[in-house]
C-alpha cells in the first residue's frame, strides 16, 4: 500500500508509470481530489455521487458505493462521465483513469486501480466493484494501516484524455453502425471466407471493374447458378445495403457447399479462378476484354549471351506479380530482385543454337504495366529444413506511391507516367495453420482509408495501414519494453496508375447498373418487407383449415381425413384469418367463394379423438357463430390452428335436423373387394333408436347397388372394425356424430375362397387392418447405400416374411439374406441378428427417424447383405475380417472368414491353409499392440487384425537379436498410417535396406523417409549409418518411427479437403 509517490502532487509521474503505454496522442492529464471528512455519514448511503469536476470540456463524477455494489464487504468505486450520463454530449471520450483511495494525512499511503475506457452513452461509467476490502480500508493489514483516519479519507482521480481521430479507439462496437459511420458495409464471414471478403472489397472499390461486371447480360440467369449475376447482386448490395451483406449466394454459384466455406484458400489462386470465370462471361458482351484492359500487363523472359550476338526471349501476359519478402527490405528492393539477372557460366552455361555452350545472363523485364496492379507478397514459402510451408513475418515496407518506370524494358512505351498510388492492402494475421484476413482500402483519391474486417467497417489511420502491416518487430514501443515479433502483415497490395485514377475510380451510378437487376432486387426487398411484416403481425392471425364433403370423399384411407398431412389435401381449404374474425364471417366468406347461400351451410368443429383420428366434434350453434376465432380456440392453449367442417344442405333446401334432435350425422365408406379399395361415398342422418338395417336401402342407392342387395355393415374404430348387427340400434353401438360406417356386398363362401386364392382381402376388417399395417420401406445393399428402392410391406410381417418378400425382388435365396439397420446418420451398421418372432414393426422401432429429402413424411430405410452362408449358420458364427500382408507390406488383401463365436487364433490360422509359417497381430490406430500366440480367443472389438508370413531371417535369430516395433507416421505422432511391424536389430545402414524392402517403397520415396526412435512424447532422429539399434537399449514404450507421407493420402487431403474450384 505504501508508494514512493505522493498524491495528488505526483499525479503526472504516476500516470506515466502506471497507465498502459499507447502510441495514441494524449490531449492532457488531469487530477481531481475529493476530500471526505465524514466517512461514517457516507456509509449510510447505498450510493454516493462525488462533486462534479472538469477536464477541459468534460464533466465527471466519482461514483462511490461505500458498502459495495451488490458485493458484500467491499468498496465499489467508479468514474462517471456526467455529459454522457445526461446525454448532453455526442462524441465519445477516450480516457485512461487511475482511481486512488488515499490516507488523509500521509499522501504516500494509498490504493490504486487503473483502466482505459471509451465513455459513451451506452457505457457512461467504468470502475471496480471490488475496488478495496472494507476491512483493509477501516483497519488495515499487516502490510499497512487503515486509510480512514478520524472519519476522513481522500479519493484522488487521475484522468488522461486521448485524441480519437478515427472514432474507434477502444471501441466495443456495441451499437456500432458501419454504414452510418463510414458510408460502407462489410461482408458476413461464412466460416472461413474472410480471405475472400477482403478480395471482394478490393474489387468492389475498383469501380471500373464493377461497371464491367454490370455489363454482363444476366437477365435470364439464376443467381444460384450464375456467377456473373451473383457477383452483380453482391456489388449492388454492397453499394446500397444498410447492413452487412451475405456471400452465400455467390459461393453457391461457385458450386460450393457449407464445407467449402469453412476452408481457407490462397487469395491469388482464388482471384485467378474468379477472373477467369468472369472473363469467359464477358466474351462477346460490351464488357469484352475489360479484365485484360484493367489487370493484365506484359513481361519478357530472356537469355542473352555475353560473348556472341544471340538472345532467346519470350513475352507473356501477367495478371499479378509475385514478389519476394525474404531478403528484401521494401517493395522497391523486391522489384529489383525480381528483374535481377542471373549469370549462366561454368557448368551452368547456356546452349545457344548455332553457338554451342555460352556464358549468358538470364532475367525478366517488364514491357508494360496494367492500370491496376495486384502485387502478391510471398509471405508463405516452402522451408526445406522443416519440409513444410512456413509464413515469412519479416519486415517489408511498401510506399503510398511507387514509380515503376525503372523496371520497364528499353523498348517499352513511356509516353504515360508509371507512377502508381496505393489503393488496397490485404492483410493476414496469424500463422500457416490458422489466422484471419482483412483489408484496408482507399475508396477514392482522397487520403481516407477504411478497414474492412468481414462485417465491420471502420476508419483507419495511416499508421494502421502502413506501419502495422509491414511485419517484423513492433516499433514505437515504450523505451523499457522489448520489441515483439508481429504476425500481422500485408500479403497483397493493390496499386492504381495515378494517370488513370479518374477513369478507374469514377463513381458508379444508377445508370451503370442493369435495370433488370435493380428491379429484381427491389421486388425481393419488398417481398422481404412483407414477410417481416407478416411475422410481426403473426400473433394477430391464425391458420384455418376448412374441410367439406369433398375432403371425406377424396380420402381412400380408414380415417375421416388422413391423420398425417391432412391439411395439404387438395380438398381441404387452407387460409389465414384474423383472430378477431367471427365464425359467421368465416362462413359467409366460404359461401361467397363457392357460390353457396349461407343459410344452406352449417359449421362443425373438427377435433382429434383419443385414437388420434380427426373427426367431427360438435356443431356450432347460431350463437356460437358470433364468437371470434380467438374465443373458439381459447379453451385449447397454444392451439396453432382451427379446423372446421362445412356441411352443405342436401337437394338445395336449407333443411337440417335440429341441433338437439335425435338425429346423428354419420359418414359412409364402401369396401370393394374386386378393386381392393376403400372410398368415401356420402353421409346420412340416422336416428339413434332406429335399427342399423333401416339404412340398407339408402346405402344401396348411394352406390348404385340393386335394391335388396344384402350388405355387411361395420363401424370403423381406429385399429378395429366392428361388425354391426342389422337388428341392433345405432344407440346400442353408441354411434354419434362424425362416426364412420363401412359396408360391402355380402359375399358367398365361393367368392370368399376366390379372393383368398388370389391373395386378396375379402372383407373390410381384414383390408382395414392391412391399411393400418401397410408401410413402404426403402432398401439398399449394405455396400451400395445410395441405390435404394421402395418395397410395400406390412408392419406385422415376421422377419422371415420380410426376407422372403425382399428375396423375390432380388431373385435370391431368402435364407441367405440378412437385414441391416442404419445408424443415427442413416449409414448401415452391423447386421441385425434375427430374433424369433421379430416383426418389421419391431425392427423399425430401432431406427432413428430419417426425413425424406422432398417432404416431411417419415421414410424408414433398411439395408440388406447377401451372406456366403445361410442365415441360421450366421447366427452361430462371427465375421472375421483379416488383412493379409505381402512380404513388402505395401499390398494388402482383405479376407473374410466366418468362424464360431468363441474361435481361437489357431482356428483362424488353420482355416487359412498356408504352407509358410504365419503370425497374426492386432493393430489399433496403425500401431501394433499385440502379436497373438494362437491360444487367444479372436477379439470382437473394432481393432484391425493383420496376418503376414514370418520373414525367413527371424528363423535364424541369435541370442543377442531382439524385435523392434515399427510404425509409420507423417510429421506428427498422432498422424499414423500404413501397416506397423516388428523388426530384428542390426547396424542402421543394413536396417535401412531391410526396412525399405519390408515397406515396399521405391528409392525415390524412401529417400524422403526419416527414421526416428519414438516415445509417447519424444522423437529422437537417427542419422549415423553405423549406429546399432541395440545400443539404444529400447524401453517398453519405445518404437521405431518412419516419418513419411501417407501413401493413401490420409493426411495429405482429408475427407473434407477439396481443392479450390469455381464451376463454369
Amino acid at each position: 500500500m505504501a508508494e514512493e509517490y505522493r498524491l495528488p502532487d505526483d499525479y503526472l509521474l504516476m500516470a506515466d508509470e502506471f497507465m498502459p503505454f499507447t502510441i495514441e496522442k494524449a490531449i492532457g492529464t488531469f487530477q481531481h481530489t475529493w476530500e471526505i471528512d465524514s466517512w461514517s455519514t457516507i456509509t449510510q448511503h447505498t450510493k454516493f455521487l462525488g462533486p462534479t469536476f472538469q477536464t477541459g470540456d468534460c464533466a465527471w463524477n466519482v461514483l462511490l458505493y461505500p458498502n459495495g455494489n451488490n458485493v458484500p464487504d467491499q468498496i465499489s468505486l467508479y468514474l462517471e462521465n456526467a455529459d454522457m450520463k445526461n446525454e448532453t454530449r455526442e462524441n465519445d471520450i477516450c480516457a485512461q483513469v487511475m482511481l486512488c483511495i488515499v490516507h488523509p494525512k500521509d499522501p504516500t499511503k494509498f490504493v490504486r486501480q487503473v483502466f482505459q475506457h471509451r465513455f459513451s452513452k451506452y457505457e457512461p461509467d467504468r470502475g471496480y466493484s471490488n475496488f478495496l476490502d472494507l476491512k483493509m480500508l477501516m483497519s488495515g493489514t499487516e502490510k499497512g494501516g487503515p486509510l480512514v483516519i478520524d472519519d476522513a479519507v481522500k479519493i484522488v482521480v487521475i484522468v488522461r484524455l486521448f485524441e480519437d481521430p478515427m472514432g474507434v479507439l477502444w471501441h466495443n462496437f456495441i451499437g456500432y453502425d458501419s454504414k452510418e459511420v463510414t458510408g460502407y458495409v462489410g461482408l458476413f464471414n461464412q466460416g472461413a471466407t474472410c480471405y475472400m471478403n477482403s478480395l471482394f472489397q478490393s474489387l468492389f472499390f475498383t469501380n471500373f471493374y464493377r461497371k464491367a461486371v454490370y455489363q454482363i447480360p444476366t437477365e435470364n440467369d439464376d443467381p444460384h447458378n450464375s456467377i456473373a449475376l451473383a457477383l452483380q447482386r453482391l456489388f449492388y448490395n454492397l453499394q446500397f445495403s444498410k447492413t452487412a451483406v451475405s456471400t452465400i449466394e455467390l459461393t453457391t454459384s461457385f458450386g460450393w457447399n457449407s464445407i467449402d466455406s469453412f476452408m481457407q484458400h490462397d487469395v491469388q489462386e482464388f482471384n485467378r479462378l474468379l477472373q477467369d470465370s468472369i472473363e469467359k462471361k464477358m466474351r462477346g458482351t460490351p464488357a469484352n476484354d475489360s479484365i485484360k484492359q484493367l489487370f493484365v500487363g506484359r513481361m519478357k523472359s530472356y537469355i542473352k549471351c555475353l560473348n556472341v550476338d544471340y538472345e532467346s526471349s519470350r513475352s507473356e501476359d501477367f495478371y499479378d506479380i509475385q514478389l519476394n519478402v525474404k531478403g528484401c527490405k521494401d517493395l522497391l528492393e523486391s522489384f529489383k530482385t525480381y528483374i535481377s539477372e542471373e549469370i549462366l557460366e561454368g557448368d551452368n552455361k547456356y546452349m545457344a543454337s548455332g553457338h554451342g555452350l555460352q556464358d549468358a545472363k538470364k532475367g525478366v523485364i517488364f514491357e508494360s504495366f496494367p492500370p491496376v496492379i495486384h502485387l502478391q507478397l510471398k509471405r508463405f514459402e516452402y522451408d526445406m529444413m522443416k519440409d513444410s510451408m512456413v509464413k515469412i513475418n519479416d519486415r517489408h515496407e511498401f510506399p503510398d506511391e511507387i514509380d515503376l518506370e525503372p523496371f520497364l524494358s528499353d523498348s517499352a512505351d513511356r509516353s504515360e507516367s508509371h507512377k502508381y498510388a496505393l489503393h488496397g492492402v490485404l492483410v493476414h494475421t496469424g500463422d500457416l495453420s490458422g489466422g484471419h484476413y482483412f483489408a484496408f482500402v482507399r475508396p477514392t483519391q482522397e487520403n481516407k482509408w477504411f478497414k474492412f474486417d468481414d462485417d465491420r467497417v471502420t476508419p483507419a489511420s495511416l499508421n494502421q495501414v502502413f506501419e502495422d502491416n509491414f511485419g517484423g518487430e513492433t516499433k514505437n514501443v515504450h523505451p523499457t519494453y522489448k520489441p515483439v515479433k508481429r504476425f500481422t502483415n500485408a500479403y497483397m497490395l493493390v496499386y492504381i496508375r495515378k494517370s488513370r485514377q479518374d477513369q478507374i475510380l469514377e463513381d458508379v451510378t444508377q445508370k451503370d447498373i442493369p435495370a433488370h437487376l435493380v428491379e429484381r432486387i427491389c421486388q425481393e426487398q419488398e417481398a422481404l418487407k412483407m414477410l417481416l411484416k407478416q411475422r410481426e403481425e403473426q400473433h394477430l392471425y391464425v391458420q384455418v383449415f376448412i374441410a367439406s364433403d369433398a375432403s371425406f370423399l377424396s380420402n381412400t384411407g380408414a380415417q375421416w381425413i388422413p391423420v398425417v398431412d391432412h391439411e395439404s389435401m387438395p380438398a381441404v381449404q387452407s387460409k389465414v384469418a384474423l383472430k378477431t374474425q367471427t365464425l359467421r364471417q368465416l362462413l359467409e366468406e366460404y359461401a361467397t367463394e363457392f357460390g353457396a347461400r349461407p343459410e344452406h351451410l352449417r359449421l362443425w368443429n373438427l377435433a382429434n379423438r383419443k385414437n388420434g383420428n380427426v373427426q367431427l366434434d360438435s356443431l356450432f350453434s347460431d350463437a356460437d357463430l358470433d364468437l371470434s376465432i380467438e374465443e373458439v380456440c381459447r379453451p385449447v392453449p397454444n392451439y396453432p390452428f382451427l379446423r372446421v367442417y362445412v356441411e352443405t344442405a342436401s337437394n338445395g333446401f336449407p333443411l337440417f335436423p335440429l341441433p338437439n334432435s335425435n338425429a346423428v350425422l354419420v359418414f359412409i365408406k364402401l369396401f370393394d373387394p374386386i378393386s381392393q379399395s376403400l372410398r368415401g361415398v356420402g353421409r346420412l342422418y340416422v336416428t339413434r333408436n332406429s335399427q342399423i338395417g333401416t339404412i340398407v336401402n339408402s346405402l344401396n342407392q348411394m352406390v348404385g347397388f340393386q335394391t335388396g342387395t344384402i350388405l355387411d355393415v361395420y363401424e370403423v374404430i381406429y385399429l378395429e372394425t366392428l361388425v354391426l348387427a342389422l337388428n341392433w340400434t345405432f344407440d346400442d353401438y353408441k354411434i354419434g356424430n362424425g362416426d364412420i360406417l363401412c359396408f360391402q356386398e355380402k359375399l358367398s363362401e365361393e367368392r370368399i375362397e376366390y379372393f383368398h386364392a388370389k391373395d386378396m382381402y375379402s372383407n373390410a376388417p381384414d383390408y382395414l387392418l392391412y391399411l393400418y399395417n401397410r408401410i413402404t420401406v426403402f432398401f439398399a445393399a449394405k455396400d451400395d447405400p445410395f441405390n435404394a428402392f421402395p418395397v410395400a410391406l406390412r408392419q406385422d410381417m415376421l422377419y422371415e416374411d420380410v426376407a422372403r418378400q425382399l428375396a423375390l425382388i432380388l431373385e435370391c435365396d431368402p435364407n441367405y439374406l440378412l437385414l441391416v439397420l442404419p445408424d443415427c446418420y442413416g449409414h448401415p451398421k452391423k447386421a441385425h441378428r434375427q430374433v424369433k418372432f421379430t416383426t418389421l414393426s419391431d425392427l423399425l422401432m430401432l431406427i432413428p427417424q430419417q426425413k425424406n429429402t422432398n417432404d416431411d413424411v417419415y421414410v424408414p430405410r433398411l439395408y440388406f447383405e447377401l451372406l456366403p452362408i445361410s442365415r441360421s449358420e450366421y447366427e452361430t458364427k462371427k465375421l472375421i475380417r483379416l488383412n493379409f500382408c505381402s512380404s513388402a507390406l505395401n499390398q494388402i488383401q482383405v479376407m473374410n472368414f466366418y468362424l464360431p463365436k468363441l474361435a481361437r487364433i489357431s482356428s483362424l490360422l488353420s482355416t487359412m491353409k498356408t504352407q509358410n509359417p504365419m503370425r497374426i497381430f492386432q493393430v489399433v490406430d496403425h500401431k501394433l499392440v499385440k502379436v497373438f500366440t494362437g491360444t487367444e480367443i479372436i477379439p470382437d472389438d473394432e481393432s484391425d487384425l493383420f496376418a503376414e508370413t514370418i520373414p525367413e531371417e527371424e528363423s535364424n535369430m541369435g541370442e543377442d537379436d531382439f524385435y523392434i516395433s515399427v510404425y509409420h507416421y507423417q510429421k506428427e505422432l498422432k498422424q499414423t498410417h500404413s501397416v506397423p511391424f516388428t523388426f530384428l536389430d542390426e547396424r542402421l545402414h543394413e536396417t535401412k535396406l531391410r526396412l525399405q524392402e519390408r515397406c515396399g517403397l521405391p528409392d525415390q520415396e524412401w529417400d524422403k523417409v526419416k527414421i526416428n526412435i519414438i516415445t509417447r512424447f519424444n522423437i529422437t532422429t537417427l542419422k549415423e549409418d553405423t549406429y546399432r539399434l541395440s545400443d539404444h537399449h529400447f524401453k517398453s514404450d519405445e518404437s521405431l518411427g518412419l516419418d513419411h507421407t501417407d501413401p493413401w493420402g490420409r493426411y495429405n487431403a482429408s475427407a473434407t479437403d477439396r481443392g479450390l474450384y469455381i464451376k463454369d
